[in-house]
């Protein structure tokens, strides 16, 4: 399953603001620069003081619980987006990540890696 997060991650960030699936009709929000631009650098002193920071305040719940269960950062790498409600369905968010996006289903309650 890393391998194909790492791989789908790939696509959407050379492409960011492509929609998920055509044929789905999901809409996954663009990487926003300016949270971007705020995330650690691992040439920063204490990078993974940084990046524990900036998760916490970047990626809410149910997000959370779901980033954290399947891998964290080392998996996702870091938030690039706000969660955004999908424009058709407001019951649909997602969060981009570097590597990837996690979908949450108001409707089942559910969160999980868009794949």
């Amino acid at each position: 399953m890393r391998l194909l997060i790492s791989i789908f991650g790939l696509a959407l960030l050379l492409a960011p603001s492509v929609a998920m699936a055509q044929d789905t009709g999901l809409t996954v929000p663009q990487a926003d620069p300016a949270l971007v631009y705020l995330a650690p650098t691992p040439d920063q002193p204490n990078y993974a003081v940084r990046v524990q920071a900036f998760v916490q305040a970047t990626v809410p719940e149910p997000f959370r619980s779901a980033f954290d269960a399947t891998g964290g950062s080392d998996l996702w790498g870091l938030p690039t987006s706000e969660p955004a409600a999908d424009p058709h369905n407001p019951n649909f968010v997602y969060q981009r990540f570097e590597n990837g996006v996690l979908f949450y289903n108001a409707t089942e309650g559910t969160t999980e890696p868009i794949v």
